[in-house]
C-alpha cells in the first residue's frame, strides 16, 4: 500500500491523500498514522481520499475513514472520497457505509466541495 499527498491549484487548503495497492489489516495501521500526522500538524485541515488505486479494502481499511473522519470533525475539518472503483464501492454499501461519506468521480467537483 503506497500513500503519497498534494494539494490541489483550486484551493491549496486542501491536502489529496493518493492510496495504491491493497488497504488491509497488515497495512492499514501505517496508512492510519500517516493521516493522523497529518491532522495532528494542523488545524482546520480538510482532506480528500483518492482511492482509484485501491485493489483491495478490508474492515480494517473502512475504519480509517470512520476514524479520520471523526478526528477531523474534532478539528473543524471535513474529509471526502473520491474514485471508487467498484469492488471497494461495493464494500462501502455491503457495510452500509456509503451514506456517511461525500464521494466524487472528479478531483476538481471534490475539492470546490469544501
Amino acid at each position: 500500500m503506497a500513500l503519497t499527498t498534494r494539494t490541489n491549484s483550486i484551493n491549496p487548503n486542501v491536502v489529496i491523500i493518493d492510496l495504491e495497492g491493497r488497504l488491509d489489516v497488515h497495512q492499514s495501521n501505517d496508512i492510519e498514522k500517516a493521516i493522523d500526522r497529518l491532522i495532528e500538524n494542523k488545524d482546520n485541515i480538510n482532506i480528500l481520499i483518492n482511492l482509484e488505486k485501491v485493489e483491495y479494502l478490508s474492515s480494517s481499511g473502512l475504519r480509517i475513514f470512520i476514524a479520520t473522519k471523526r478526528k477531523l470533525k474534532d478539528k473543524d475539518g471535513k474529509m471526502r472520497l473520491m474514485n471508487m472503483n467498484d469492488a471497494v464501492r461495493k464494500i462501502f454499501k455491503v457495510v452500509e457505509l456509503i451514506d456517511l461519506f461525500d464521494v466524487y468521480t472528479d478531483e476538481d467537483e471534490a475539492v470546490k466541495s469544501f
